[in-house]
């Protein structure tokens, strides 16, 4: 049974996304202790403007796209934040070599075809924190990461190119149909707008 106005699904399955369906993988290794992963993706896009018009003529991006994760976690079995993520430092001074961080989400089921796996690519810690609380006794660290780039497969596909997105099978559509979002997405290209034939991608 669908909702009429918005086709939301109502019935007696989980179709809510939950963390605990989410491990956080480096080098092949759970982190663990995790208590918070939040990621942030932005891009500057610039307003065009003309003399003459009471508006916008168009937006188009201007910069390419920051991809930023802040973590917390608490100092469980004897590991710092940075030791967590596989490596052997201690203080952000001393990392010399990014690393991969993989996110695997077994939301759809724990096969290879249903899990949808996340890859950040080439991370660097820009901040470390540490709090000690006479108030709370558990020691917890902060931390954040500049990533390089960003992609998301399932069963070695773009997501959007599996049979519909979601339960609901929304048709995922590359509107140009040049195959641009669909790379950029998979971790083919670094991003959809150096792809040939932009001047003719309508929407």
């Amino acid at each position: 049974m669908a909702y009429p106005a918005t086709k939301s699904t109502l019935d007696s399955k989980t179709r809510t996304g939950l963390s605990t369906q989410v491990v956080i993988m480096v080098n092949g290794e759970p982190v663990g202790a995790v208590q918070s992963f939040q990621v942030t993706q932005s891009r500057g896009n610039k307003r065009i403007s003309e003399v003459g018009t009471d508006g916008f003529v168009e937006i188009v991006p201007s910069a390419q796209t920051t991809i930023t994760i802040s973590i917390t976690r608490i100092v469980y079995d004897g590991l710092s934040v940075t030791q967590a993520f596989g490596r052997s430092f201690v203080h952000l001074q001393s990392q010399r070599i990014p690393f991969d961080i993989v996110v695997i989400d077994k939301f759809f089921g724990d096969s290879e075809e249903e899990k949808m796996v996340t890859v950040y690519k080439n991370c660097w810690f820009n901040n470390i924190g540490k709090t000690y609380s006479s108030s709370d006794y558990i020691i917890q660290e902060n931390a954040s990461v500049d990533v390089e780039t960003v992609y998301t497969t399932r069963n070695g596909e773009p997501v959007g190119n599996t049979s519909g997105s979601g339960q609901r099978e929304i048709p995922g559509a590359d509107i140009d149909q040049s195959g641009a979002e669909f790379a950029a997405d998979s971790g083919e290209r670094r991003g959809a707008m150096d792809f040939p034939g932009i001047i003719n991608a309508a929407y």
